[in-house]
């Protein structure tokens, strides 16, 4: 078993698992002693586009799949990811957004038997996210998010909406479609699986998933 800690985060579109993130990140420093190269993030998104733009087997039969109008094969992705999580050299991982449908869970599974894992869910309400997209904008300069009221960022960039919120509501449907029955089944069978309620601060999240955690954090730092 390799001493890493994979923490996967799970949630609707726009649900704040960016904040969850920087909110574990900022604890594990200032709580548990981690220095910056000790974290990385994992983004499975990033991952395929990198393949993709670098012409590499995996990357050229991801984006044949993909111009067909399919998903990642389930076995393309848990390869490129297992891959990953192998040659990163940090000890935490925290990757967003896998697994994403019932397939993936499989392979999560198969995939997580290298590692000590857990998995975060946040559970946010549709109505809950649109509402706080309504009023979104972010610097085109900095890229910091703001509320629409803010009027301009302090760097003097204008503020604007987010591309993605434009297309919100088909992305959410795709994720009560594909991804909320990958949810359940995590849930089913998950051995360290923690379910968090949407108006839950990124914060106070954090801490307790971290405090619920604390052996194998202290593994990976022995």
């Amino acid at each position: 078993m390799n001493k890493k800690f994979v923490i996967s985060l799970i949630g609707a579109p726009a649900s704040g698992k960016g904040y969850i993130a920087s909110s574990l990140v900022n604890e594990l420093k200032e709580t548990y002693g981690f220095k910056d190269k000790d974290i990385a993030d994992i983004s499975v998104g990033e991952m395929i586009r990198r393949e993709k733009k670098a012409r590499t087997p995996l990357g050229l039969a991801l984006e044949a799949n993909m111009k067909e109008g399919g998903l990642a094969p389930d076995e393309m992705i848990n390869e490129m990811l297992l891959e990953e999580l192998k040659n990163v050299k940090a000890k935490v991982l925290i990757m967003d957004g896998y697994p994403r449908t019932v397939g993936q869970v499989k392979e999560f599974g198969k995939l997580m038997k290298h590692f000590n894992s857990a998995v975060i869910f946040r559970d946010t309400p549709k109505e809950l996210i649109l509402e706080r997209v309504k009023n979104r904008r972010i610097c085109e300069k900095c890229g910091m998010a703001h509320d629409v009221g803010d009027g301009v960022c302090s760097c003097g960039g204008k503020l604007v909406k987010r591309k993605d919120d434009e297309v919100l509501p088909e992305r959410l449907a795709e994720y009560e479609e594909m991804t909320k029955p990958a949810v359940m089944e995590l849930k089913n069978h998950g051995k360290n699986f923690f379910w968090y309620e949407g108006t839950a601060e990124g914060s106070d999240i954090a801490k307790s998933f971290l405090e619920a955690n604390k052996d194998y954090l202290q593994e990976v730092l022995a």
